[in-house]
């Protein structure tokens, strides 16, 4: 076990970051959450799941704060992967808890609150379980020094105490005070909170009542699938109706609907469990009660006519669809050769670049890829590598396949290549896409890969001009006319963002994240810095000085007034697009169908029209 006596908070978060692997935590965590999520499922009960591994500095305050692996605590964190389970009855509780024993290998015992009858608390109990051996061999890195157990913890609560606990937690777990230092000179406060306590305990226990007594209204009025609806309260497929011959029994002897509603819940969702996803109805319910508890001959005949609790059955009918096909981002362009760097410098550069991002991303599956550039193929179920790198011909090739993790039935296509072309010129090539089940819905639209930032910084892109992540300022007539005759460039393959400022006045107060090159961004409906910081890769952003206004109009046969602050993109002569212009009016206009961004700001239209036009050029990238 790692002594981390005497480590600074800087060196213990270090030392965590070194032994444990959280990328592959994550992935167990994901696993765990998605088993637990599925047998509950399975059972129909309602609920919500979230689920978090432990950070960085997370850990490193627990284990400063001397609570865990010391002389005098030799306990282990358990905690390192958490899953909080919501519930929307308490009686769940109960039935979760045999649920998670009967699944996972639970350590010690459950916790849970225990109060006296003038103490009220937060309805919830946690359990602390093994890692599964099938799902931790996915952690290939050794195991840790660390005092962290490999277990996970799980904690159900109702959703009435789900806010509550969220402040409990924040400002009583974590106060380093005790009660009695809490409430001091508030007592009054402490006894109002326990109010709020016994009034949240008691809609706990209200809403089940409630349902309790719905249930029975319910049957004496002769509904019987509202009465199985609302005594069992589980989700079940309500287009699917109580067969008419169980109606019919139920109709004319109450005494043997009388035998299903005195069932118990428990019991049924115990059977549920047996299922491999059920597909829950009425007459499933009638079914599984029957055969297990009431055992009536004939609803017995009725049941195996309907053959509906036979696991044949009981599977959702899955339906093959075709996978469609979706560029999500791509280019190809020469790179950057300066005449004081080698071309084969330039080469290797750019091939590190390339290589290392593949190795890091495809590395914990193939094991094996050499840590240096090199030719390498392999190829696993729901994965595949091939990379020709030939450094004499200056060629680099990779191929990269792989399955989504988080979207089922979706494949991931990345093929980058770097190649010396007749132009003595090395030239890169790259596509993202990505195959998904047709009618999934295609979100993201749009994934730029994160090597870019370093090829771009370390290498350089030319598009005729060096891709560049900041607005070019036009404020002579030399950068005028090199602009025009930009725009004009047949040979130019992205797009140009032109940004006419709106007035010469310059706030001499603006911060400095406002003025920028001489210009208070504000004097530009649209703040070109940050709209280039996003597009930079994939299009050029030019913010015109106000005194070209006139110029630019006649150049570009625009209205002087449409030109004043007007926002234009000047698409490539190969796309066989005119060039769009979006008025000053235009830009004031704009608003979000839905406002993810702060209110108070004064100029919320600039976001607004800023977030439309990234829109728009990453469309056009992925339509190319």
């Amino acid at each position: 076990m790692s002594n981390t006596n005497g480590m600074t908070k800087e060196e213990l978060e270090a030392l965590i970051s070194h032994e444990i692997d959280f990328e592959k935590l994550n992935e167990l965590c994901e696993h765990i959450t998605n088993s637990i999520r599925e047998i509950l499922n399975s059972c129909g009960l309602y609920f919500r799941i979230f689920s978090r591994v432990k950070s960085v500095e997370s850990i490193a305050s627990k284990l400063l704060h001397g609570k865990y692996g010391t002389y005098d605590n030799p306990k282990n964190i358990q905690d390192l992967l958490g899953i909080r389970v919501i519930l929307y009855y308490y009686d769940d509780l109960s039935i979760c808890r045999d649920i998670m024993e009967g699944t996972f290998k639970i350590v010690d015992t459950w916790s849970r609150n225990t109060f006296n009858a003038n103490e009220f608390r937060a309805t919830k109990i946690n359990g602390v379980f093994r890692y599964p051996s099938e799902y931790f061999s996915l952690y290939t890195k050794k195991i840790w020094s660390l005092p962290i157990d490999t277990t996970f913890e799980v904690q159900f609560r109702t959703v009435f105490f789900e806010g509550w606990h969220e402040i409990e937690h924040d400002i009583r777990y974590k106060s380093r005070l005790t009660d009695e230092q809490f409430w001091k000179g508030s007592e009054e406060l402490s006894r109002i909170l326990n109010c709020i306590l016994a009034n949240l305990e008691l809609s706990d226990w209200s809403l089940v009542q409630l349902f309790e007594q719905l249930s029975y209204n319910q049957f004496t009025n002769g509904n019987w699938e509202l009465m199985l609806k609302s005594k069992f309260r589980i989700k079940m497929d309500d287009t699917e109706g109580l067969n008419p011959e169980i109606i019919s029994i139920f109709d004319k002897n109450t005494d043997v609907a009388k035998q299903f509603f005195k069932c118990s819940r428990q019991k049924l969702i115990r059977e549920l469990l047996t299922l491999d996803h059920p597909h829950v109805s009425y007459n499933l319910i009638i079914g599984l009660l029957n055969k297990h508890i009431v055992k009536n001959p004939d609803i017995e005949k009725i049941c195996a006519k309907i053959n509906n609790y036979n696991e044949e059955r009981l599977f959702q009918k899955t339906t093959l669809a075709r996978l469609e096909s979706n560029i999500l981002f791509h280019i190809e362009l020469p790179l950057l050769h300066k005449e004081t760097r080698l071309l084969q410098s330039e080469f290797n550069n750019a091939v590190l670049i390339l290589y290392r991002w593949a190795r890091f991303k495809i590395n914990p599956v193939f094991e094996d890829i050499p840590a240096e550039p090199s030719s390498y193929s392999n190829k696993l179920p729901g994965y595949m590598l091939k990379i020709v790198y030939n450094p004499e011909k200056m060629f680099f090739s990779m191929k990269l396949n792989h399955i989504d993790s988080k979207s089922p039935g979706t494949l991931w296509h990345i093929h980058a290549s770097i190649a010396h072309l007749n132009d003595n010129l090395l030239h890169f090539y790259h596509m993202t896409s990505r195959d998904m089940p047709h009618g999934v819905t295609h979100f993201p639209t749009f994934i730029k890969p994160s090597f870019m930032h370093d090829l771009i910084n370390k290498v350089g892109i030319t598009d005729i001009y060096k891709l560049v992540c900041k607005a070019h300022f036009v404020t002579s007539d030399a950068e005028y006319n090199t602009f025009n005759d930009f725009t004009k460039n047949e040979k130019r393959a992205l797009p140009v963002v032109a940004i006419v400022q709106k007035n010469d006045t310059i706030n001499i107060e603006s911060d400095d994240n406002n003025y920028l090159e001489g210009y208070d961004m504000n004097s530009f409906n649209i703040n070109g810095m940050r709209l280039a910081k996003v597009t930079g890769y994939y299009s050029h952003v030019y913010m015109i000085d106000h005194s070209f206004t006139s110029k630019f109009a006649y150049d570009n046969n625009i209205n002087v007034s449409n030109a004043l602050g007007c926002i234009c993109i000047f698409w490539p002569f190969s796309s066989g697009k005119t060039m769009d212009i979006f008025t000053q009016k235009m830009v004031y206009n704009t608003n979000f169908d839905f406002n993810r961004f702060a209110f108070q700001d004064k100029n919320i239209y600039e976001k607004a029209f800023r977030h439309k036009l990234v829109q728009i050029i990453k469309d056009d990238n992925i339509s190319r």
